[in-house]
């Protein structure tokens, strides 16, 4: 096995433990040498991957958001921006929903940090509103979304915001009575009233 895949491996057995602890003590109540007995591994080690415990948090915010748009690369043979949408809503909210500790770490300590490793945190998010966004003016283009959406950023915040809600909510606000499925269901919906306003096909089939 090569230095770099060794590497690259106890990059993720370090970040994997990170995020366990992180959920559950809190970002300032853990510490590196807690991450270090999780992991199986060494302080030093530690130390020679990652300069300290904000470069671990970064990490783990950085591996989730470059699992999520590769949804948009995953799903571009999609030619119908309409279903190409609706399968990113489905596959990123079924991603939050095993994720949510992570959305754990975020809510509960991103405002305790440095303004700069905040943006840095922030700037994915950013990404994947950019993302929705020229999703929706594509679908503009095609003649298939309205138009007349009111505010797009807004919308894209809302498609990330309600994935969100549902990870961070599902067990004392939705359950039992929302699945999941359910739940998506229910937001598709709410979606296409905003893309598909005034137009005849409102695509229901796809939901």
């Amino acid at each position: 096995m090569s230095t770099k895949t060794i590497r690259d491996t106890r990059r993720k057995e370090i970040t994997r433990a990170a995020r366990d602890l992180f959920s559950r003590k809190g970002y300032h109540g853990t510490t590196i040498p807690d991450i270090a007995h999780a992991a199986d591994i060494s302080t030093g080690l530690i130390y020679y991957i990652f300069p300290g415990k904000e470069d671990i948090l970064l990490a783990c915010c950085e591996e989730a958001a470059a699992i999520h748009l590769g949804i948009f690369e995953r799903t571009r043979s999609i030619t119908d921006p309409l279903q190409r949408f609706d399968t990113i809503v489905r596959e990123l909210y079924t991603l939050l929903d095993r994720g949510s500790k992570l959305l754990l770490i975020i809510y509960k300590d991103i405002s305790t940090l440095k303004p700069e490793t905040r943006e840095r945190i922030l700037a994915p998010v950013k990404n994947l509103d950019a993302h929705f966004v020229a999703l929706f003016e594509e679908g503009q283009r095609a003649g298939i979304f309205t138009e007349d959406i009111a505010e797009p950023y807004v919308l894209a915040a809302n498609v990330l915001g309600l994935g969100h809600q549902w990870a961070l909510q599902k067990t004392w606000h939705f359950a039992p009575k929302i699945t999941l499925e359910a739940y998506i269901h229910a937001q598709l919906e709410y979606f296409h009233a905003q893309l598909l306003r005034g137009k005849e096909n409102i695509a229901a089939e796809l939901i």
